[in-house]
């Protein structure tokens, strides 16, 4: 199976079980990147995962498109969340894009690009509605 496919079923398919798939796709000295953290090594970014999908009561992506040119691909998306302390528990959507670098065998770097404030602040209550307060002054 190609990178790019082993890539898009992980992330489509994204559980607890699936992470020992990481080694499929990921290289031994990976990078990921995301607004809230880095992670270097293949070992670092399983127990990322590990510990994303173990908090989260459900994490699933929905990858919209793939543009692959030489070394760089760059992939947008859709991912549904519910987690306890977030939107009240209630499922809620982040758009983002990621970046990827490979070595036309597994990906060496991954930096993922998403609104953190929609992904955070804008799911705790209090914080919800000073930024959307916030925003309709900014844009009034």
């Amino acid at each position: 199976m190609s990178l790019l496919k082993e890539f898009e079923n992980f992330y489509r398919n994204m559980s607890v079980t699936s992470i020992a798939r990481l080694g499929d796709i990921y290289a031994q000295n990976a990078t990921l990147i995301d607004p809230l953290s880095e992670h270097q090594g293949l070992e670092n970014i399983q127990g990322y995962f590990e510990n994303l999908l173990t908090n989260t009561s459900k994490c699933e992506c929905s990858i919209q498109h793939i543009t692959h040119q030489s070394t760089d691909i760059f992939v947008t998306w859709k991912m549904l969340i519910v987690h306890p302390k977030l939107n009240s528990g209630n499922e809620f959507y982040i758009d983002g894009i990621s970046h990827l670098k490979s070595n036309d065998e597994k990906i060496v770097f991954h930096r993922d690009y998403y609104d953190l404030g929609e992904m955070i602040y804008e799911q705790v209550p209090v914080l919800k509605f000073v930024i959307k307060t916030l925003k309709k002054r900014l844009v009034s």
